[in-house]
């Protein structure tokens, strides 16, 4: 329970400060409409699902690395040895922060499918509809955790910079903006080794019809005990030295 109340604490306070949202929306809202309307993505037909995709994929990156940086913030506030009275432990601590990354992360994903089925005429059978929210939501994970570790290990100029390659250059090189296919092979090859373009290739599968290839799924596994390991460690660091 005591989890369940510090994540409500965390929820709270960060929609105390909705500044964040609002950028998180209309990044990726507006690339999806200019990409779909040019055809930058050369899927012709397919531009609006792929896009749709790949921008709400994209909005959700750039929320919970937002969250990183607010966490960066708190440190110096002396959050961090308030929290070191509760009696939870670093990872609990970890899990709280994550699930409300996961939580910011949602509107830019409602806000960017609602534009492909309003605006663009997308049309799924209403159990993929569900299936790509679910799986947008719930591939965001390593990459918030990520982010946490980032908020506990860093400094709020040092997460905004790290957030900022994570959300810029992992999402267009894990093929959020443009298809994989278009690059050289050799960085196609490592394309498919990052978490993101992971997380896109579940629900690219899905509106295709398909299920989510078992090696997606390994793959962000992998990826998401790698990052809370990191972020465990970045806590237990941050509470050694508030």
């Amino acid at each position: 329970m005591m989890i369940l109340h510090y994540v409500r604490l965390e929820m709270i306070r960060i929609l105390r400060d909705p500044g964040y949202l609002v950028m998180s929306l209309i990044s990726p809202l507006t690339m999806y409409l200019v990409f779909t309307n040019l055809d930058l993505t050369g899927q012709g037909d397919d531009a609006g699902l792929y896009s749709m995709v790949g921008m709400a994929a994209f909005g959700a990156v750039g929320a919970v690395m937002t969250n990183g940086v607010a966490i960066s913030e708190d440190k110096p506030l002396g959050w961090i040895r308030q929290l070191r009275l509760l009696p939870m432990r670093p990872v609990d601590v970890v899990l709280g922060r994550t699930l409300c990354a996961m939580a910011v992360a949602l509107p830019p994903i409602v806000a960017v499918c609602l534009a492909g089925g309003l605006v663009n005429g997308v049309s799924l059978p209403a159990g993929r509809w569900a299936a790509v929210f679910a799986l947008l939501w719930l591939g965001i994970a390593p990459m918030a955790v990520l982010a946490t570790g980032f908020g506990y290990l860093l400094t709020a100029q040092k997460a905004q910079m790290a957030g900022l390659v994570c959300y810029m250059g992992l999402s267009l090189l894990g093929g959020l903006w443009f298809p994989i296919s278009k690059f050289p092979g050799w960085l196609a090859h490592v394309a498919t080794a990052t978490p993101i373009n992971r997380y896109g290739q579940l629900s690219w599968r899905v509106i295709d019809g398909s299920a989510p290839a078992p090696a997606a799924v390994l793959v962000l596994a992998a990826w998401a005990a790698a990052f809370t390991a990191f972020a465990v460690y970045a806590y237990r660091r941050s509470t050694r030295t508030a």
